[in-house]
């Protein structure tokens, strides 16, 4: 293998990723990763070990920490040491399968084996346990499960004995084979093999360090977090720990494949030179505020939205004993809202779980007097746990009636004050049409200067695993003056397609929306990988123009088309920064908002900078990577783009802090479930199979999809 044209690539005497360079880079990366990976469980890029940490997040599920490894061409060198970061993966609970099955169940009670296929949880709990692989008490073997049976022990098949073929029960079988008598007979068992061989459940061992590969249920979401999250000094000395020394896991000097390869890795991390962006100051109605985070109190919105009725709808769990402590809510709300001005709830019901639809007209016409007019907000308290509930006033208010509606969980509005009322006001407004703060920073105040468009555009994929339902795409664009209030639109698309099918019509249909012709657009695409970037922004970038270009020649537009600026965004990578000193960290051990790096790990085929543009909140902080692909408003200028991208980062409107992207496109794509009819179970791993890429039939999910209704134009509702 020869390294000449990575050399070359590295210093700079190319621009473009040869094949002879992508060969040589992916062979380092085999070279690292092959020792770990043929120990522990992985998924090839990084490996996961209960050494380097794990915990039980239930419902059968572990998580393990672990390893990220990859090697990059920097700028003037090779960081062949890989970027070496704690990394984490849920993985299946091992064991007893009947331990396993009870903590999917979330019950001790060992009765709960008798599931049959009429319980409600026997759908949920099939998928979780087909292709798993399992040992057994009473042989050695390993085998996939095919599938679960219930009352395994009186499944009968037929066994020839003596010439003679009779039929026999699971049970008696092991008895008569085995002498092992079941003590739980009814339980469910496990299909094994071709021939359908069924295996009682408690002879079943569910085999250690498979990967859990599917969505995350949302109930061990914040256990997850709460485990991954460490701050940067416990996260850098992990990563040390995991490198340096003999029996280490990351071990390179005992590596047999690194060292025939004679390769040197330096356990110390890259040291780099950054700089910290100037924090623009908040522009609300009577002035300034120069603090991030900021505070809302003593301020008024900058452009506030009038509400003329809105209601509140309560599903709290216990009315009787609820009701004193959201009304407490309700009215210090109020309070808030009429200090930032907008206005007072007139309408509060209890609602009824089961009929969520018909207690959401019954709220709105107590509060308009009317059975046909909609108020302009719908309040809704939740349960702890509420998914259909919270499916049905999602549906009901954006695509089915066109209100907007906002919901929290019971137990945050018990815990309520002024900073979280100020917050939901905050979120009120945005979702109505207004605008709460303006960054003030001089590229934006130049851009504004003559009609401008932002524009953010991400795909969202079904959950990992799922192969038979489709993408969605989302498109978001500012149409007002300061670039704060932003139109939504969304597309469906093939699985797994990261390009944009359809964003020529979602270009088009923006500019012809903005109204006026724009100067300039300024377009941030999210979810793009590294391996992504030219064959997709390259296509992408020609149906941008193609669109800009077939609106001019049907209006004959005498005014100049508007020039492209075109940055991709990426967020799924490792790389993370450690302050040298704890003078130059914030509070929370991380870098400083606004620090930005452009020197030292720059990519050497693009223009491209890493920009952690929020404060530390909960553990490492990631920065944002942003890939220049084409700049036609800037001059190439990185200060003004870095500029740009941090004063876009003030600009979330649920936050009075800065944020880590402008991320208005991955909340659309994220509420596209709303949008899908109830049958079809979108984003329900549970509910669906990994398939063929012949059977996906688009026409099926089209037929099924509504986007916003046209009273949300506009609006800014998924906020």
């Amino acid at each position: 293998m020869s390294v000449r044209d990575l050399r070359k690539l590295i210093d700079g005497r190319i621009t473009q990723m040869t094949p002879r360079a992508t060969i040589a880079l992916n062979l380092l990366q085999l070279i690292l990763r092959q020792a770990p990976n043929l120990k522990y469980a992985n998924n090839i890029r990084a490996f996961f070990c209960k050494e380097a940490g794990s915990r039980n997040l239930g419902g059968g599920l572990q998580i393990f920490k672990g390893f990220y490894q990859c090697a990059h061409s920097f700028q003037r060198e090779l960081d062949s040491s890989a970027h070496d970061i704690i990394y984490e993966s849920e993985v299946y609970q091992d064991g007893p399968m009947p331990e396993v099955v009870l903590s999917f169940l979330e019950t001790q009670n060992p009765r709960a084996l008798n599931i049959d296929d009429q319980h409600q949880s026997w759908r949920k709990l099939n998928v979780f346990f087909k292709s798993l692989f399992v040992t057994f008490t009473h042989r050695k073997g390993r085998k996939k499960i095919t599938k679960l049976v219930p009352r395994a022990g009186a499944v009968e098949f037929e066994k020839e004995k003596d010439g003679v073929t009779q039929r026999m029960t699971v049970q008696a079988y092991f008895r008569e084979a085995y002498n092992i008598s079941l003590r739980y007979p009814d339980a469910l068992g496990v299909e094994i093999g071709r021939g359908g061989t069924v295996v009682p459940v408690e002879l079943c061992i569910i085999a250690p360090n498979q990967r859990y590969t599917r969505k995350l249920p949302q109930e061990s979401t914040k256990m997850m977090v709460e485990f991954t999250s460490e701050k940067p000094k416990g996260r850098l000395d992990a990563i040390q720990r995991g490198i340096r020394g003999a029996g280490s896991v990351l071990d390179y000097s005992s590596s047999v494949f690194v060292r025939d390869a004679e390769l040197e890795i330096s356990p110390s991390p890259t040291i780099i030179d950054g700089k910290v962006l100037s924090t623009p100051p908040m522009l609300y109605r009577q002035g300034t505020q120069p603090l991030a985070p900021w505070n809302v109190v003593n301020q008024q919105f900058f452009k506030p939205k009038n509400i003329a009725r809105w209601a509140v709808v309560d599903y709290s769990p216990n009315p009787s004993r609820d009701r004193p402590a959201n009304e407490r809510f309700i009215k210090m709300l109020g309070e808030n809202c009429l200090k930032l001005a907008i206005a007072p709830p007139q309408a509060y019901i209890n609602g009824n779980g089961g009929n969520v639809v018909g207690d959401l007209k019954q709220a709105a016409r107590q509060a308009t007097g009317h059975e046909s007019l909609q108020p302009d907000l719908i309040l809704v308290i939740l349960p702890s746990s509420a998914a259909e509930i919270r499916f049905s006033v999602k549906q009901h208010g954006d695509v089915l009636q066109g209100v907007s509606t906002l919901h929290w969980r019971v137990d945050k509005v018990a815990r309520a004050n002024d900073q979280y009322c100020n917050n939901v006001a905050m979120k009120i407004n945005a979702k109505l049409g207004g605008v709460n703060a303006v960054p003030q920073s001089k590229v934006l105040i130049d851009l504004a200067k003559q009609p401008f468009m932002i524009m953010g555009a991400d795909v969202g994929h079904p959950a990992p695993g799922v192969s038979d339902q489709p993408s969605v795409a989302s498109l978001v664009w500012s149409y007002d003056q300061q670039a704060m209030r932003y139109e939504a639109f969304t597309s469906i698309q093939p699985p797994r397609l990261e390009t944009i099918e359809g964003l020529h019509g979602l270009v088009k249909r923006a500019i012809v929306g903005f109204g006026l012709p724009p100067h300039r657009i300024v377009f941030f695409r999210d979810g793009l990988s590294e391996g992504e970037y030219a064959k997709v922004a390259e296509k992408e970038i020609n149906d941008i123009k193609a669109a800009i270009d077939e609106l001019w020649n049907e209006k004959s537009a005498k005014q100049p088309k508007p020039t492209l600026t075109f940055i991709v965004v990426g967020k799924r990578h490792h790389v993370r920064f450690f302050p040298q000193k704890e003078q130059d960290a914030d509070r929370s051990g991380n870098c400083p908002a606004g620090f930005v790096a452009d020197q030292g790990i720059g990519n050497p085929i693009a223009k491209d900078y890493y920009l952690q543009s929020h404060g530390g909140l909960l553990g490492t902080s990631r920065p944002s990577h942003y890939v220049v692909i084409r700049d036609e408003n800037f001059a190439n200028n990185i200060d003004s783009l870095q500029e740009l991208s941090f004063a876009l980062c003030h600009a979330y409107a649920r936050a009075t802090r800065s944020v880590p992207f402008p991320r208005r496109s991955i909340l659309v794509c994220g509420r596209a479930n709303f949008h899908f009819r109830p049958d079809l179970h979108y984003d329900d791993s549970s509910a669906s199979v990994a398939s063929g890429a012949g059977s996906f039939d688009i026409r099926r999910w089209q037929a099924g999809y509504r986007g916003p209704h046209e009273n949300m134009s506009k609006k800014m509702f998924y906020m």
